[in-house]
């Protein structure tokens, strides 16, 4: 396994304050977009993992990835907590083979409630699935990650509303997925950060739903 470490300039122990908060938020897409122009002094595309990946292809075919130390501060503030949601689903999107946060978030934290939907979504050992799925957002704001579970085919999809001043509202398309009309969402947001609320979503009703500002919601 190829070892990195990664820390965006600039935000990780920064402030809370409306732009670097939503900075934070922006700045995710540096491990992986290559139209993204980092915002410190680096002032260039990073596109982290991609460019991890090339230069294993070039130099060592067949070693994995790792990133044994991350972290984009705010850990108490929604801006943290909605960026360790976007990190986690671009490291299962781009493949990265393992990560370990550095060191924890607090309990009962944003950020602690942002792994809480990815490992322990209803208190019981529910997690996201373990087989990845395509996703895509038509909104830049918004983020999107799915994965199916292999045991059980159940579909988790996850959705990041990082504009932290407006709800988003989404109207799914779920083609090729055979999905019944029950299903389950879990959510944390700004307005309530401090827990997961759960609450039954009838697909079979419509395929729509608004995403509070800056929140983040599982689908099950």
């Amino acid at each position: 396994v190829l070892d990195i470490h990664y820390y965006p300039e600039d935000v990780f122990r920064a402030g809370t304050d409306d732009a670097t908060a939503a900075r934070r938020l922006r700045s995710t897409r540096s491990l992986w977009d290559p139209s993204y122009s980092d915002e410190s002094w680096i002032d260039t595309p990073i596109t982290l993992i991609p460019r991890m990946h090339q230069l294993i292809e070039q130099h060592y075919p067949g070693l994995k990835l790792g990133i044994t130390e991350w972290n984009w501060g705010a850990e108490e503030h929604i801006s943290g907590g909605l960026a360790v949601a976007d990190v986690l689903g671009i490291f299962g999107r781009e493949g990265v083979y393992l990560a370990n946060y550095w060191t924890h978030p607090p309990a009962g934290s944003p950020a602690y409630q942002a792994f809480k939907l990815y490992t322990n979504y209803d208190g019981a050992g529910g997690r996201f699935g373990d087989s990845s799925v395509a996703a895509a957002s038509s909104a830049e704001s918004l983020s999107a990650y799915a994965a199916t579970d292999t045991a059980s085919g159940e579909l988790t999809l996850m959705l990041v509303n990082k504009d932290l001043a407006n709800a988003q509202p989404v109207t799914l398309d779920l083609r090729n997925l055979a999905t019944s009309g029950a299903a389950t969402r879990y959510s944390f947001s700004q307005a309530a950060p401090g827990a997961i609320a759960e609450e039954p979503f009838d697909l079979s009703a419509g395929s729509s739903l608004t995403l509070p500002a800056g929140s983040a919601t599982l689908l099950v």
